[in-house]
């Protein structure tokens, strides 16, 4: 009965409402658990999220910074900027070089890709003078008022931002320098929507999420999903203006650049799980504890399902993720060795595989800026191949290739593996020598080169000998940086040439006025050939027997008013060199055809015109110009005398004999000038029908006290006269020279004896003098 007492409603209501509320207390506590384990796993996974992004778009900045700097060292844009530093237009060398370099630029821009988008948008070179050299997209202007130009010429790469009607673009800037110069900004502007694509790979749009990139220039919007603006942010936690839920937050930097990536994101839908309604309908539903215990207890399971399952997702997607990861990390393993290879095909030479000209000026500025700090000497050679052009026009380009990979093989081996070793362009070569002791060492480093190139060279299984000239000049006695240590050895080497070849030689401050006397005289040349300063004199021919001028030889002379007199010697071999040979050439033949005819009415005389071997180059040009100027003047062709020097004999061609018979056919004397001082043989005198030679000057000088010039003379004579030719003696200064030449049966002679060279009035006055003395003789008695 007691018991019964004590079981009675209000203890039935009392227990049940114990248990009642020990189930909503049970309930409510673990709801509350699983709710901050949903949280903190949807936390995590949120931050991981965000965390990839930022690092992803890290990694991308800096991998496409290498490859654009990559490509502003390519041949191309070397190559362009090479042909704009030394003054071609457009018109002659330039346009060509700009046509390659829009080819590479439109070949990267097309060829760079990431998931079958484009990386670039758009790739810009502009020059310094804020002129857009070239563009990707040509149709649309490019806004180059942007571009920091005065910070991008003491940086070498940075990420900038553009603003346009478009909206904001993200760029990046890489300095181009040539020869250590900036000269333009390579501007690649980075695709926007491949950007939103690789910061939202892992949003969709049934999940409540913001991202936004924050710029020192705006805000872009990558994704947003939420229904809701968001306002501000406090502590991690952004809050919305129009509801008091609370959203999850993140702020993070970008690595290596000045962006930041800011997101929101809403949590899993939570839902009040102890409620006013809920209270009142267990309290008044007491029978019902365990379905309402189950009803919240399958409430919980589904909070704890929905969390399996966004951790599923997560995983999920983080596995798709490190895929793509992987992925990436190879492309970017190729592209690191394809930018290595750009890298040595910038800084190397294809051909020969040694350093290029840019390079190798870089390497040399370096050993100078060490051997400035450890008080040091740099020897720099400038080593030049004698006659390879000769090699090339008669076995062809591949063996000259071929010799250059074998000299550069052979240079390598002759010097230290501390030496640099460069090829600067054609057969010319630079070799380093840093640390170098003294002038001796110097000496015995080109001597060592010089000694390499006396074994034949095997080309196509014939044997070739090449000799080579190096000019050399040492820092800091010549120069203090590269480019002027260059400049002094080409210098030398050019000494070395004219001396010769094969051989070094030191630069020496003399050498510089003989440089700026040749410029000077270049210069003053074209302006005298423009001008007609140059100067027409004839020296007179005479018979050795009956002492008559029989012809006369046009020789060249002037006088400048700034260089004074300029031999012939100094000249003529200039006027080879730059062309002006064949200008002057033409002048000297009309105006001596023309003076000749005029003589004519005094006196039948020949007039003797020296040509140059440069001028036979065109053989059917100078043979019409002769036959064009004869007929113009009325001179007989057989009162011309051409002379030629013996060294146009050796190289002589078809055209050549063609030429020389044709003219001999016409009546025209020819005439082997200075004979014996060149390649004389006998051969020449067979092979082409001359009419005379005439003994250099030189011979005759020493002939009255040199024995062995006595008898060269004899010899020479005896030799014409077997051959049926006329000899001339050159440089006549005595009687007893004309004696001697004489009683050996010389038939003509000019030289001071007679009459130095004189202009052409002056020998018109010779020439009446003659008539005169011969019409007085005719006159007097016998």
């Amino acid at each position: 009965m007691k018991y019964l007492k004590w079981f009675n409603s209000k203890t039935v209501i009392i227990i049940a409402g114990i248990v009642l509320s020990g189930y909503l207390v049970l309930i409510l506590t673990v709801a509350n658990l699983g709710q901050s384990r949903l949280k903190e796993s949807q936390n995590s996974a949120l931050n991981l999220r965000v965390s990839n992004y930022t690092e992803n778009l890290s990694f991308f900045f800096d991998a496409n910074e290498k490859n654009i700097a990559n490509l502003s060292q390519v041949r191309d844009v070397n190559t362009y900027f090479s042909n704009l530093a030394a003054g071609m237009s457009l018109r002659y060398g330039l346009s060509s070089s700009l046509f390659s370099l829009t080819r590479t630029i439109d070949e990267f821009s097309q060829s760079n890709k990431m998931d079958g988008q484009l990386i670039y948008s758009r790739i810009t070179i502009v020059g310094l003078g804020e002129t857009v050299i070239v563009d990707t997209q040509p149709d649309k202007p490019f806004d180059v008022s942007q571009l920091p130009f005065k910070e991008m010429e003491s940086s070498s790469n940075r990420i900038h931002l553009a603003k346009s009607q478009d909206g904001l673009h993200i760029q990046l800037l890489q300095t181009i320098y040539h020869q250590n110069a900036p000269v333009a900004i390579l501007v690649a502007s980075l695709n926007s929507e491949l950007l939103t694509n690789m910061l939202s790979t892992q949003e969709h749009s049934d999940t409540g999420s913001c991202l936004k990139l924050l710029t020192p220039k705006g805000d872009l919007l990558i994704w947003n999903s939420q229904a809701l603006c968001v306002d501000n942010t406090e502590a991690g936690v952004a809050t919305d203006l129009n509801h008091s839920s609370r959203i999850i937050y993140f702020k993070k930097n970008i690595l290596a650049t000045p962006f930041e990536l800011e997101s929101w994101f809403e949590p899993v839908g939570e839902q009040d799980i102890f409620t006013s309604a809920w209270f009142i309908a267990a309290i008044s539903l007491l029978a019902l504890p365990v379905l309402i215990g189950l009803f919240y207890l399958m409430r919980v399971n589904n909070k704890n399902l929905v969390l399996k399952t966004q951790v599923e997702l997560a995983a999920d997607q983080q596995q798709k993720l490190a895929k793509q990861n992987s992925l990436l990390h190879k492309e970017i393993s190729k592209r690191r060795a394809s930018e290595q290879k750009l890298a040595h095909q910038a800084t190397h030479d294809e051909l020969t595989n040694l350093a290029n000209r840019t390079y190798g000026m870089e390497r040399l500025q370096q050993a100078i800026r060490n051997a400035q700090a450890n008080n040091n000497q740099v020897l720099v050679l400038f080593i030049d191949i004698d006659n390879f052009k000769q090699i090339n026009d008669t076995i062809g380009h591949h063996a000259g290739d071929e010799l250059l990979k074998q000299t550069s093989e052979r240079l390598l081996k002759s010097v230290r593996s501390t030496d640099i070793v460069a090829r600067l362009g054609g057969d010319e070569f630079l070799v380093i020598v840093p640390d170098i002791q003294h002038q001796e060492a110097a000496k015995l480093v080109a001597t060592s080169i010089l000694s390499v190139f006396e074994k034949p060279f095997n080309i196509e299984q014939q044997e070739f000998f090449v000799s080579t000239s190096i000019g050399m000049s040492t820092y800091p006695k010549d120069g203090h940086n590269a480019t002027t240590l260059l400049k002094l050895a080409d210098t030398a080497l050019y000494r070395v040439k004219d001396m010769g070849r094969n051989g070094f030689s030191f630069y020496d401050t003399s050498m510089n006025f003989d440089v700026e006397r040749n410029l000077a005289l270049n210069v003053r040349l074209h302006q005298a050939v423009l001008q007609n300063d140059i100067e027409v004199y004839y020296q007179p021919i005479l018979d050795l027997n009956s002492r008559k001028i029989v012809a006369a030889e046009a020789l060249v002379r002037w006088t400048d008013s700034e260089l004074g007199f300029v031999s012939p010697a100094d000249f003529i071999p200039m006027a080879e060199k730059n062309g002006l040979i064949h200008r002057l050439g033409d002048m000297v033949l009309l105006e001596a055809c023309t003076q000749a005819s005029a003589w004519q009415a005094i006196s039948p005389i020949k007039i003797a015109i020296n040509f140059s071997s440069v001028q036979f180059r065109y053989c059917e040009q100078l043979q019409a110009r002769i036959i064009a100027v004869l007929v113009a003047t009325g001179l007989p062709a057989s009162q011309l005398d051409m002379e030629v020097t013996e060294s146009l004999l050796i190289d002589q061609g078809r055209s050549l004999m063609k030429m020389l018979s044709y003219l001999k056919q016409l009546g025209i004397g020819l005439s082997i000038d200075d004979f014996g001082t060149g390649y004389s043989a006998l051969s020449y005198l067979q092979r082409f029908s001359f009419t005379k030679l005439k003994i250099d000057r030189a011979f005759i000088n020493k002939m009255t006290t040199s024995s062995s010039d006595e008898s060269l003379v004899s010899a020479i004579l005896a030799m014409a006269k077997s051959l049926k030719l006329k000899v001339v003696a050159e440089g006549i200064e005595d009687e007893q020279q004309a004696s001697f030449l004489q009683q050996h049966n010389c038939e003509f002679g000019q030289g001071y004896l007679f009459s130095r060279p004189i202009p052409a009035a002056e020998f018109t006055q010779l020439l009446l003098d003659e008539q005169r003395r011969e019409s007085v003789e005719l006159k007097q008695p016998a």
